[in-house]
Protein backbone atom coordinates (compact mmCIF):
# COMPACT_ATOMS: atom_id res chain seq x y z
CA UNK A 1 0.00 0.00 0.00
CA UNK A 2 2.56 2.09 0.36
CA UNK A 3 3.60 2.31 -3.37
CA UNK A 4 0.09 3.75 -4.11
CA UNK A 5 -0.30 5.93 -1.61
CA UNK A 6 2.71 7.66 -2.78
CA UNK A 7 1.49 7.84 -5.82
CA UNK A 8 -1.66 9.51 -4.81
CA UNK A 9 -0.35 12.12 -2.09
CA UNK A 10 -1.54 15.67 -3.43
CA UNK A 11 -3.98 14.51 -5.80
CA UNK A 12 -6.84 14.03 -3.30
CA UNK A 13 -7.82 17.19 -2.70
CA UNK A 14 -8.44 18.05 -6.37
CA UNK A 15 -11.70 18.39 -8.05
CA UNK A 16 -11.43 16.12 -11.00
CA UNK A 17 -12.95 18.38 -13.38
CA UNK A 18 -10.40 21.06 -11.92
CA UNK A 19 -7.76 18.42 -12.71
CA UNK A 20 -8.36 17.79 -15.95
CA UNK A 21 -8.79 21.22 -16.93
CA UNK A 22 -5.57 21.88 -15.32
CA UNK A 23 -3.99 19.20 -17.31
CA UNK A 24 -4.97 20.53 -20.65
CA UNK A 25 -3.68 23.99 -20.14
CA UNK A 26 -0.20 22.53 -19.28
CA UNK A 27 2.63 23.50 -22.00
CA UNK A 28 5.47 21.25 -20.51
CA UNK A 29 5.11 17.73 -21.11
CA UNK A 30 7.02 16.69 -17.82
CA UNK A 31 4.63 18.76 -15.83
CA UNK A 32 1.51 17.57 -17.79
CA UNK A 33 2.27 13.90 -17.53
CA UNK A 34 3.18 14.66 -13.04
CA UNK A 35 -0.52 15.97 -13.02
CA UNK A 36 -1.73 12.85 -14.63
CA UNK A 37 0.08 10.47 -12.23
CA UNK A 38 -0.61 11.91 -9.54
CA UNK A 39 -4.56 11.51 -10.60
CA UNK A 40 -6.63 9.95 -7.88
CA UNK A 41 -7.31 6.45 -8.57
CA UNK A 42 -7.86 5.08 -4.80
CA UNK A 43 -11.76 3.70 -4.64
CA UNK A 44 -11.15 0.89 -2.98
CA UNK A 45 -12.85 -1.67 -4.34
CA UNK A 46 -15.26 0.60 -7.08
CA UNK A 47 -13.14 -0.20 -10.60
CA UNK A 48 -16.33 1.55 -11.84
CA UNK A 49 -15.48 5.17 -9.82
CA UNK A 50 -11.77 4.54 -10.93
CA UNK A 51 -12.88 4.14 -14.91
CA UNK A 52 -15.08 7.04 -14.75
CA UNK A 53 -12.66 9.60 -13.32
CA UNK A 54 -9.81 8.09 -15.40
CA UNK A 55 -11.98 8.36 -18.87
CA UNK A 56 -11.81 12.26 -19.46
CA UNK A 57 -7.68 11.91 -19.44
CA UNK A 58 -7.96 8.96 -22.08
CA UNK A 59 -10.63 11.34 -23.93
CA UNK A 60 -7.93 14.00 -23.69
CA UNK A 61 -4.76 12.31 -24.75
CA UNK A 62 -6.84 10.70 -27.97
CA UNK A 63 -8.04 14.35 -28.68
CA UNK A 64 -4.72 15.89 -28.43
CA UNK A 65 -3.11 12.51 -29.93
CA UNK A 66 -0.67 12.52 -26.83
CA UNK A 67 1.00 9.49 -26.62
CA UNK A 68 2.44 10.44 -23.28
CA UNK A 69 -0.61 11.08 -21.65
CA UNK A 70 -2.10 8.02 -22.80
CA UNK A 71 1.30 6.38 -21.49
CA UNK A 72 0.46 8.26 -18.04
CA UNK A 73 -3.27 6.85 -18.17
CA UNK A 74 -2.55 3.24 -18.70
CA UNK A 75 -0.14 3.82 -15.31
CA UNK A 76 -2.40 5.37 -13.55
CA UNK A 77 -5.19 2.32 -14.60
CA UNK A 78 -3.02 -0.26 -13.61
CA UNK A 79 -2.14 1.83 -10.04
CA UNK A 80 -6.20 1.78 -9.59
CA UNK A 81 -6.95 -2.08 -9.98
CA UNK A 82 -3.78 -2.76 -7.78
CA UNK A 83 -5.81 -1.31 -5.11
CA UNK A 84 -8.90 -2.43 -5.62
CA UNK A 85 -7.61 -5.99 -5.36
CA UNK A 86 -4.73 -5.08 -3.04
CA UNK A 87 -2.00 -7.52 -4.70
CA UNK A 88 -0.75 -8.45 -8.47
CA UNK A 89 -3.56 -8.75 -10.86
CA UNK A 90 -4.09 -9.41 -14.45
CA UNK A 91 -6.06 -6.44 -14.91
CA UNK A 92 -3.06 -4.28 -13.79
CA UNK A 93 -0.69 -6.25 -15.92
CA UNK A 94 -2.78 -6.27 -18.57
CA UNK A 95 -1.82 -1.90 -18.36
CA UNK A 96 1.35 -2.56 -17.99
CA UNK A 97 1.47 -4.32 -21.25
CA UNK A 98 -0.31 -1.82 -23.17
CA UNK A 99 1.80 1.38 -21.77
CA UNK A 100 4.66 -1.06 -23.29
CA UNK A 101 3.58 -1.83 -26.90
CA UNK A 102 2.87 2.01 -26.61
CA UNK A 103 6.12 2.79 -26.32
CA UNK A 104 7.50 -0.05 -28.74
CA UNK A 105 5.80 2.09 -31.59
CA UNK A 106 6.31 5.66 -30.40
CA UNK A 107 10.26 5.31 -28.36
CA UNK A 108 10.43 7.19 -25.10
CA UNK A 109 13.28 6.42 -23.61
CA UNK A 110 12.85 8.48 -20.11
CA UNK A 111 9.21 6.83 -19.82
CA UNK A 112 10.46 3.01 -20.33
CA UNK A 113 12.41 3.79 -17.75
CA UNK A 114 9.61 4.70 -15.53
CA UNK A 115 7.67 1.95 -16.65
CA UNK A 116 9.92 -0.72 -15.52
CA UNK A 117 9.96 1.43 -12.27
CA UNK A 118 6.67 1.33 -11.47
CA UNK A 119 6.03 -2.17 -12.93
CA UNK A 120 9.36 -3.64 -10.81
CA UNK A 121 8.07 -1.67 -7.39
CA UNK A 122 4.52 -2.27 -8.08
CA UNK A 123 5.65 -6.22 -7.83
CA UNK A 124 8.08 -5.48 -5.00
CA UNK A 125 5.16 -3.99 -2.83
CA UNK A 126 3.14 -6.96 -3.34
CA UNK A 127 5.73 -9.29 -2.08
CA UNK A 128 6.26 -10.60 -5.92
CA UNK A 129 10.45 -9.93 -5.70
CA UNK A 130 11.40 -12.18 -7.94
CA UNK A 131 9.24 -10.94 -10.49
CA UNK A 132 10.32 -7.22 -10.06
CA UNK A 133 13.82 -8.07 -10.95
CA UNK A 134 13.98 -7.87 -14.70
CA UNK A 135 12.35 -4.20 -14.43
CA UNK A 136 14.66 -2.78 -12.00
CA UNK A 137 17.04 -4.58 -13.84
CA UNK A 138 16.05 -2.70 -16.86
CA UNK A 139 15.61 0.77 -15.44
CA UNK A 140 19.01 0.71 -14.06
CA UNK A 141 20.27 -0.54 -17.22
CA UNK A 142 18.60 2.48 -19.13
CA UNK A 143 19.38 5.42 -16.32
CA UNK A 144 22.82 5.96 -18.09
CA UNK A 145 20.66 6.71 -21.29
CA UNK A 146 18.16 8.81 -20.26
CA UNK A 147 18.04 12.79 -19.41
CA UNK A 148 16.93 13.20 -15.97
CA UNK A 149 14.70 16.68 -16.60
CA UNK A 150 12.82 14.93 -18.75
CA UNK A 151 11.89 12.36 -15.91
CA UNK A 152 8.66 12.76 -14.49
CA UNK A 153 8.53 12.79 -10.50
CA UNK A 154 11.71 11.96 -10.27
CA UNK A 155 12.33 12.05 -6.94
CA UNK A 156 9.42 9.47 -6.00
CA UNK A 157 10.40 7.35 -8.73
CA UNK A 158 14.15 6.82 -7.73
CA UNK A 159 12.36 6.42 -4.33
CA UNK A 160 11.32 3.13 -5.31
CA UNK A 161 14.32 2.28 -6.74
CA UNK A 162 16.54 2.95 -4.29
CA UNK A 163 13.92 0.86 -1.58
CA UNK A 164 14.01 -2.04 -3.70
CA UNK A 165 17.87 -1.75 -3.52
CA UNK A 166 17.94 -1.20 -0.08
CA UNK A 167 15.94 -4.50 0.66
CA UNK A 168 18.19 -6.53 -1.63
CA UNK A 169 20.95 -4.98 0.34
CA UNK A 170 22.95 -3.13 -2.11
CA UNK A 171 22.70 0.24 -0.37
CA UNK A 172 25.38 2.01 -2.55
CA UNK A 173 23.41 2.26 -5.71
CA UNK A 174 20.09 3.42 -3.41
CA UNK A 175 22.47 6.55 -2.32
CA UNK A 176 23.40 6.93 -5.70
CA UNK A 177 19.86 7.15 -7.09
CA UNK A 178 18.74 9.23 -4.03
CA UNK A 179 21.42 11.79 -4.25
CA UNK A 180 20.54 12.07 -8.23
CA UNK A 181 17.03 12.68 -6.85
CA UNK A 182 17.97 15.06 -4.35
CA UNK A 183 18.35 18.82 -6.67
CA UNK A 184 14.75 17.89 -7.88
CA UNK A 185 13.46 17.74 -4.08
CA UNK A 186 11.69 21.19 -2.64
CA UNK A 187 14.18 23.73 0.23
CA UNK A 188 12.51 23.12 3.38
CA UNK A 189 10.16 19.98 2.54
CA UNK A 190 9.24 16.51 3.93
CA UNK A 191 9.84 15.18 0.76
CA UNK A 192 13.59 16.24 1.02
CA UNK A 193 13.79 15.28 4.64
CA UNK A 194 12.78 12.39 3.98
CA UNK A 195 15.65 11.94 0.82
CA UNK A 196 18.71 13.04 2.95
CA UNK A 197 17.60 10.63 5.82
CA UNK A 198 17.14 7.77 4.01
CA UNK A 199 20.54 8.31 2.24
CA UNK A 200 22.24 8.79 6.12
CA UNK A 201 20.23 5.34 6.93
CA UNK A 202 21.42 3.53 3.81
CA UNK A 203 25.25 5.01 4.40
CA UNK A 204 24.38 3.90 7.94
CA UNK A 205 23.89 0.62 6.72
CA UNK A 206 27.25 0.10 4.26
CA UNK A 207 28.99 1.37 8.06
CA UNK A 208 29.90 4.45 6.64
CA UNK A 209 28.81 6.28 10.02
CA UNK A 210 30.87 9.81 9.19
CA UNK A 211 29.34 10.35 6.17
CA UNK A 212 25.64 9.16 7.98
CA UNK A 213 26.19 11.67 10.23
CA UNK A 214 26.71 14.49 8.05
CA UNK A 215 23.72 13.55 6.22
CA UNK A 216 21.70 12.82 9.60
CA UNK A 217 22.74 16.86 10.42
CA UNK A 218 21.77 17.78 7.20
CA UNK A 219 18.25 15.98 7.21
CA UNK A 220 17.64 17.84 10.79
CA UNK A 221 18.56 20.94 9.31
CA UNK A 222 16.00 20.27 7.22
CA UNK A 223 13.24 19.35 9.29
CA UNK A 224 13.49 22.22 11.27
CA UNK A 225 13.09 24.49 8.58
CA UNK A 226 10.36 22.55 7.71
CA UNK A 227 9.42 22.98 10.68
CA UNK A 228 8.62 19.16 10.95
CA UNK A 229 8.31 17.88 14.66
CA UNK A 230 7.37 14.25 13.18
CA UNK A 231 10.59 14.11 11.02
CA UNK A 232 11.86 16.31 13.93
CA UNK A 233 11.82 13.03 16.12
CA UNK A 234 12.57 10.62 13.89
CA UNK A 235 16.23 11.99 13.21
CA UNK A 236 16.80 12.54 16.28
CA UNK A 237 16.21 8.86 17.07
CA UNK A 238 18.62 8.29 14.24
CA UNK A 239 21.43 10.74 15.52
CA UNK A 240 20.85 8.81 18.99
CA UNK A 241 22.12 5.22 17.22
CA UNK A 242 24.94 7.26 15.89
CA UNK A 243 25.79 9.00 19.02
CA UNK A 244 25.64 5.81 21.08
CA UNK A 245 27.85 3.89 18.66
CA UNK A 246 30.33 7.07 19.14
CA UNK A 247 30.04 6.95 23.10
CA UNK A 248 28.27 9.15 23.80
CA UNK A 249 25.42 7.66 25.92
CA UNK A 250 24.29 10.40 27.47
CA UNK A 251 23.00 11.91 23.89
CA UNK A 252 21.99 9.16 22.70
CA UNK A 253 19.19 8.31 25.42
CA UNK A 254 18.33 12.21 25.63
CA UNK A 255 17.47 11.85 21.27
CA UNK A 256 16.00 9.02 21.17
CA UNK A 257 13.68 10.19 24.19
CA UNK A 258 13.01 13.12 22.39
CA UNK A 259 11.62 10.52 19.44
CA UNK A 260 10.00 8.62 21.56
CA UNK A 261 7.96 12.43 22.70
CA UNK A 262 7.68 13.74 19.48
CA UNK A 263 6.56 10.14 17.71
CA UNK A 264 3.86 9.86 20.20
CA UNK A 265 2.67 13.63 20.09
CA UNK A 266 2.18 13.43 16.41
CA UNK A 267 1.03 9.55 16.81
CA UNK A 268 3.95 7.63 14.46
CA UNK A 269 3.26 5.01 16.68
CA UNK A 270 5.71 2.53 14.81
CA UNK A 271 9.19 5.04 15.01
CA UNK A 272 8.00 5.11 18.86
CA UNK A 273 7.71 1.68 19.12
CA UNK A 274 10.99 1.30 17.13
CA UNK A 275 12.60 4.04 19.49
CA UNK A 276 11.45 2.31 22.97
CA UNK A 277 12.64 -0.98 21.75
CA UNK A 278 16.02 0.89 20.87
CA UNK A 279 16.44 2.41 24.21
CA UNK A 280 15.46 -0.31 26.34
CA UNK A 281 18.25 -2.27 24.81
CA UNK A 282 20.90 0.60 26.07
CA UNK A 283 19.29 0.49 29.15
CA UNK A 284 20.00 -3.03 29.51
CA UNK A 285 23.82 -1.87 28.79
CA UNK A 286 23.67 0.13 31.26
CA UNK A 287 21.99 -2.41 33.74
CA UNK A 288 18.95 0.46 34.42
CA UNK A 289 16.41 -2.83 34.66
CA UNK A 290 13.66 -1.06 35.65
CA UNK A 291 13.48 1.44 32.72
CA UNK A 292 14.46 -0.95 30.36
CA UNK A 293 11.55 -3.29 31.06
CA UNK A 294 9.29 -0.17 30.80
CA UNK A 295 10.21 1.07 27.70
CA UNK A 296 9.42 -2.76 26.16
CA UNK A 297 6.34 -2.75 27.80
CA UNK A 298 6.15 0.37 25.88
CA UNK A 299 7.20 -1.07 22.71
CA UNK A 300 4.79 -3.94 22.61
CA UNK A 301 1.71 -1.67 23.70
CA UNK A 302 2.26 -0.20 19.95
CA UNK A 303 2.86 -3.26 18.41
CA UNK A 304 -0.19 -4.76 16.30
CA UNK A 305 -0.73 -8.10 14.88
CA UNK A 306 0.61 -7.82 11.42
CA UNK A 307 3.91 -9.96 10.20
CA UNK A 308 5.71 -6.14 9.99
CA UNK A 309 5.52 -6.94 13.90
CA UNK A 310 7.01 -10.11 14.20
CA UNK A 311 10.93 -8.68 13.75
CA UNK A 312 10.28 -6.60 16.80
CA UNK A 313 8.12 -8.56 18.86
CA UNK A 314 11.12 -11.29 18.79
CA UNK A 315 13.56 -8.37 19.69
CA UNK A 316 10.98 -7.30 22.82
CA UNK A 317 10.95 -11.25 23.63
CA UNK A 318 14.98 -11.35 23.66
CA UNK A 319 15.30 -8.26 25.69
CA UNK A 320 12.77 -9.73 28.31
CA UNK A 321 14.75 -12.80 28.71
CA UNK A 322 17.71 -10.59 29.17
CA UNK A 323 16.17 -8.10 31.98
CA UNK A 324 15.29 -11.00 33.56
CA UNK A 325 18.10 -12.21 33.66
CA UNK A 326 19.81 -9.39 35.10
CA UNK A 327 17.09 -9.46 37.89
CA UNK A 328 17.82 -13.00 38.41
CA UNK A 329 14.59 -13.91 37.43
CA UNK A 330 15.22 -17.67 35.78
CA UNK A 331 11.53 -18.56 35.32
CA UNK A 332 10.67 -15.26 33.44
CA UNK A 333 13.91 -15.88 31.61
CA UNK A 334 13.33 -19.08 30.36
CA UNK A 335 9.51 -18.32 29.72
CA UNK A 336 10.59 -15.05 27.25
CA UNK A 337 13.39 -17.06 25.68
CA UNK A 338 11.17 -19.85 24.48
CA UNK A 339 8.74 -17.11 22.78
CA UNK A 340 11.79 -15.82 21.64
CA UNK A 341 13.16 -19.19 19.97
CA UNK A 342 9.31 -19.92 18.80
CA UNK A 343 9.22 -16.31 16.99
CA UNK A 344 12.52 -16.62 15.83
CA UNK A 345 12.47 -19.97 14.13
CA UNK A 346 9.04 -18.44 12.41
CA UNK A 347 11.22 -15.39 11.26
CA UNK A 348 14.03 -17.30 9.99
CA UNK A 349 11.92 -18.60 7.60
CA UNK A 350 11.37 -14.90 6.29
CA UNK A 351 14.81 -14.03 6.53
CA UNK A 352 15.74 -16.87 5.05
CA UNK A 353 13.48 -16.63 1.74
CA UNK A 354 14.96 -12.71 1.56
CA UNK A 355 18.89 -14.73 1.29
CA UNK A 356 17.25 -16.74 -1.27
CA UNK A 357 15.57 -13.54 -2.86
CA UNK A 358 18.93 -12.00 -2.62
CA UNK A 359 21.26 -15.00 -4.17
CA UNK A 360 18.12 -14.70 -7.02
CA UNK A 361 18.66 -10.87 -7.08
CA UNK A 362 22.69 -11.76 -7.64
CA UNK A 363 21.91 -14.50 -10.56
CA UNK A 364 19.38 -12.35 -12.42
CA UNK A 365 21.64 -9.74 -12.31
CA UNK A 366 24.69 -12.07 -13.59
CA UNK A 367 22.18 -13.48 -16.13
CA UNK A 368 20.84 -10.55 -17.30
CA UNK A 369 23.98 -8.34 -17.76
CA UNK A 370 25.20 -12.27 -20.00
CA UNK A 371 21.96 -11.44 -22.37
CA UNK A 372 23.13 -7.25 -22.51
CA UNK A 373 26.42 -8.52 -22.96
CA UNK A 374 25.77 -11.33 -25.70
CA UNK A 375 23.12 -8.91 -27.00
CA UNK A 376 25.99 -6.34 -27.80
CA UNK A 377 28.19 -9.10 -29.04
CA UNK A 378 25.03 -9.88 -31.35
CA UNK A 379 25.25 -6.48 -32.44
CA UNK A 380 28.43 -5.68 -33.21
CA UNK A 381 28.45 -9.17 -35.02
CA UNK A 382 25.43 -7.66 -36.97
CA UNK A 383 26.88 -4.74 -37.17
CA UNK A 384 30.18 -5.92 -38.57
CA UNK A 385 28.16 -7.99 -41.23
CA UNK A 386 26.80 -5.02 -42.21
CA UNK A 387 29.73 -3.05 -42.53
CA UNK A 388 30.79 -6.10 -44.64
CA UNK A 389 27.91 -6.07 -47.06
CA UNK A 390 28.71 -1.92 -46.87
CA UNK A 391 31.88 -2.71 -48.20
CA UNK A 392 30.82 -5.34 -50.65
CA UNK A 393 28.51 -3.15 -51.98
CA UNK A 394 30.92 -0.12 -52.48
CA UNK A 395 33.13 -2.47 -54.31
CA UNK A 396 30.46 -3.26 -56.42
CA UNK A 397 29.50 -0.20 -57.18
CA UNK A 398 33.34 1.19 -57.30
CA UNK A 399 33.49 -2.00 -59.74
CA UNK A 400 30.52 -1.11 -61.96
CA UNK A 401 31.54 2.55 -61.89
CA UNK A 402 34.81 1.26 -63.34
CA UNK A 403 33.38 -0.89 -65.84
CA UNK A 404 30.85 1.80 -66.86
CA UNK A 405 33.70 4.41 -67.39
CA UNK A 406 35.68 2.14 -69.05
CA UNK A 407 32.83 1.27 -71.23
CA UNK A 408 31.99 4.70 -71.52
CA UNK A 409 35.77 5.08 -72.41
CA UNK A 410 35.56 2.50 -75.08
CA UNK A 411 32.56 3.96 -76.60
CA UNK A 412 34.53 7.07 -76.33
CA UNK A 413 37.15 5.82 -78.93
CA UNK A 414 35.04 3.47 -80.78
CA UNK A 415 32.82 7.11 -81.52
CA UNK A 416 36.15 8.74 -82.13
CA UNK A 417 37.22 5.91 -84.80
CA UNK A 418 33.97 5.81 -86.00
CA UNK A 419 34.41 9.86 -86.70
CA UNK A 420 37.40 9.07 -87.99
CA UNK A 421 36.51 6.70 -90.33
CA UNK A 422 33.44 8.98 -91.04
CA UNK A 423 35.69 11.65 -91.93
CA UNK A 424 37.98 9.54 -94.10
CA UNK A 425 35.27 7.95 -95.95
CA UNK A 426 34.00 11.86 -96.14
CA UNK A 427 37.08 13.09 -97.58
CA UNK A 428 37.55 9.59 -100.22
CA UNK A 429 33.71 10.13 -100.92
CA UNK A 430 34.62 13.75 -101.87
CA UNK A 431 37.87 12.67 -103.78
CA UNK A 432 35.64 10.16 -105.31
CA UNK A 433 32.53 12.64 -106.15
CA UNK A 434 35.47 14.83 -107.48
CA UNK A 435 37.08 12.37 -109.55
CA UNK A 436 33.43 11.34 -110.93
CA UNK A 437 33.02 14.70 -111.95
CA UNK A 438 36.27 14.56 -113.56
CA UNK A 439 35.52 11.51 -115.42
CA UNK A 440 32.33 12.37 -115.60
CA UNK A 441 33.40 15.79 -117.63
CA UNK A 442 36.25 13.81 -119.53
CA UNK A 443 33.22 11.45 -120.71
CA UNK A 444 31.34 14.03 -121.57
CA UNK A 445 34.43 15.71 -123.78
CA UNK A 446 35.22 12.10 -125.25
CA UNK A 447 31.57 12.11 -126.31
CA UNK A 448 31.16 15.51 -127.43
CA UNK A 449 34.84 14.96 -129.72
CA UNK A 450 33.65 11.84 -131.24
CA UNK A 451 30.23 13.84 -132.64
CA UNK A 452 32.65 16.60 -133.34
CA UNK A 453 35.25 14.12 -135.50
CA UNK A 454 32.51 12.52 -136.56
CA UNK A 455 31.17 15.42 -138.21
CA UNK A 456 34.57 16.49 -139.82
CA UNK A 457 34.99 12.99 -140.91
CA UNK A 458 31.60 12.95 -143.13
CA UNK A 459 33.20 16.68 -144.40
CA UNK A 460 35.95 15.57 -145.04
CA UNK A 461 34.82 12.65 -147.34
CA UNK A 462 32.51 14.55 -148.88
CA UNK A 463 35.34 17.38 -150.12
CA UNK A 464 36.95 14.17 -151.30
CA UNK A 465 34.47 13.26 -153.40
CA UNK A 466 34.13 17.17 -154.84
CA UNK A 467 37.59 17.49 -155.98
CA UNK A 468 38.51 13.86 -156.47
CA UNK A 469 38.65 14.62 -160.32
CA UNK A 470 38.90 18.17 -160.32
CA UNK A 471 42.52 18.01 -158.20
CA UNK A 472 44.28 15.29 -157.24
CA UNK A 473 47.11 16.73 -155.19
CA UNK A 474 44.35 18.16 -152.99
CA UNK A 475 42.61 15.12 -152.84
CA UNK A 476 45.76 13.44 -151.49
CA UNK A 477 46.01 15.65 -148.68
CA UNK A 478 42.34 15.51 -147.65
CA UNK A 479 42.70 11.32 -148.25
CA UNK A 480 46.02 11.74 -145.10
CA UNK A 481 44.03 13.94 -142.99
CA UNK A 482 41.27 11.96 -142.82
CA UNK A 483 43.25 8.57 -142.77
CA UNK A 484 44.64 10.53 -139.44
CA UNK A 485 41.62 11.43 -138.27
CA UNK A 486 40.45 8.15 -138.32
CA UNK A 487 43.37 6.41 -136.82
CA UNK A 488 42.67 8.59 -133.77
CA UNK A 489 38.99 7.91 -133.74
CA UNK A 490 38.79 4.17 -134.32
CA UNK A 491 38.04 2.64 -130.96
CA UNK A 492 41.08 -0.14 -130.41
CA UNK A 493 40.93 -2.86 -127.93
CA UNK A 494 43.28 -1.01 -125.78
CA UNK A 495 41.23 2.88 -125.98
CA UNK A 496 38.39 0.46 -125.31
CA UNK A 497 39.85 -0.88 -122.00
CA UNK A 498 40.59 2.54 -121.12
CA UNK A 499 36.95 4.30 -121.83
CA UNK A 500 35.13 0.88 -120.09
CA UNK A 501 37.16 1.91 -116.96
CA UNK A 502 36.24 5.51 -117.48
CA UNK A 503 33.27 4.67 -118.38
CA UNK A 504 32.49 1.85 -115.44
CA UNK A 505 33.23 4.64 -112.75
CA UNK A 506 30.94 7.13 -114.57
CA UNK A 507 27.94 4.44 -114.46
CA UNK A 508 29.06 2.16 -112.20
CA UNK A 509 28.16 -1.72 -112.71
CA UNK A 510 26.04 -0.92 -115.47
CA UNK A 511 27.60 -3.34 -118.07
CA UNK A 512 27.95 -5.76 -115.79
CA UNK A 513 24.47 -5.37 -114.92
CA UNK A 514 23.61 -5.67 -118.44
CA UNK A 515 26.17 -8.93 -118.67
CA UNK A 516 24.76 -10.58 -115.45
CA UNK A 517 21.02 -9.86 -117.09
CA UNK A 518 21.96 -10.78 -120.16
CA UNK A 519 24.56 -13.69 -120.47
CA UNK A 520 24.51 -13.84 -124.45
CA UNK A 521 25.81 -10.07 -124.94
CA UNK A 522 28.93 -10.30 -125.57
CA UNK A 523 31.96 -7.47 -125.55
CA UNK A 524 31.25 -6.30 -128.88
CA UNK A 525 27.76 -5.56 -127.70
CA UNK A 526 29.05 -3.86 -124.47
CA UNK A 527 30.32 -1.47 -126.59
CA UNK A 528 27.29 -1.06 -128.55
CA UNK A 529 25.43 -0.52 -125.27
CA UNK A 530 27.96 1.80 -123.40
CA UNK A 531 28.14 3.84 -126.96
CA UNK A 532 24.39 3.82 -126.82
CA UNK A 533 24.18 5.03 -123.22
CA UNK A 534 26.97 8.18 -123.96
CA UNK A 535 23.61 9.14 -126.90
CA UNK A 536 25.63 8.39 -130.12
CA UNK A 537 24.30 7.75 -133.30
CA UNK A 538 24.91 5.01 -135.63
CA UNK A 539 27.20 7.10 -137.82
CA UNK A 540 29.74 7.95 -134.96
CA UNK A 541 29.17 4.21 -133.57
CA UNK A 542 30.62 3.13 -137.35
CA UNK A 543 33.50 5.83 -137.35
CA UNK A 544 34.54 4.37 -133.94
CA UNK A 545 34.24 0.69 -133.93
CA UNK A 546 35.63 0.99 -138.29
CA UNK A 547 32.52 -0.60 -139.02
CA UNK A 548 29.66 0.38 -141.50
CA UNK A 549 26.38 2.28 -140.60
CA UNK A 550 24.67 -0.79 -141.21
CA UNK A 551 26.57 -3.13 -139.66
CA UNK A 552 26.03 -0.97 -136.29
CA UNK A 553 22.42 -1.51 -137.48
CA UNK A 554 22.38 -5.53 -137.24
CA UNK A 555 24.50 -5.42 -133.92
CA UNK A 556 21.96 -3.41 -132.70
CA UNK A 557 19.21 -5.45 -133.84
CA UNK A 558 21.16 -8.69 -133.11
CA UNK A 559 21.54 -7.69 -129.18
CA UNK A 560 17.84 -6.21 -129.21
CA UNK A 561 16.91 -10.01 -129.99
CA UNK A 562 19.23 -11.46 -126.84
CA UNK A 563 17.62 -8.90 -124.62
CA UNK A 564 14.52 -10.03 -125.84
CA UNK A 565 15.56 -13.35 -125.15
CA UNK A 566 16.77 -13.21 -121.89
CA UNK A 567 17.75 -16.31 -119.43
Amino acid sequence: MLFLAILTIKSTNIAIGQSIEKIAHIEDPVLQLEAVLQFPVNFGKDTVALKNTLAPVLTLADRKHNNILKWGYYMRMADGYSIAFDRTNPVSDQYYRLAEQLLQKHPNIELEMIGNTRQGYYNYVYRKVKEAFPFFLRANDLKSKIDIKKIPLVVKHYQFIANFYSYIGDHSIAVDYLQEALPFSKAASRERVDLINAIAVYLSNDSLNHQAVTYFNRAMSEAKLAKDSVWIGIISGNLADQAWKAGDRQKAIALVQKNIDLSMRFDERKDAMRANLNLANWYIVLQEWKLAKQHVLSGISLMEEKPYFLKYKMEASKLLSDIARGLNQKEEELKQLHVYLILKDSLEKRINDKEIQRFLWQRETERYNRAIQSAEEKRLHTKRIYQFIGLCLILVFAIVLLLINRSKAKIKIRNTLLEKDRLKLGYERQLLDQELLILKDSLGEFTDTIKQNDTTIQQLRQEIVKVSAQNPAYMAQVSDSLNAMLQTHIMTDERWLKFKHVFDKVHPGYLAQMKQNYSKITDNDLRILALQKLDLNNSSMSELLCVSTEAIKKAKQRLKKKMELRD
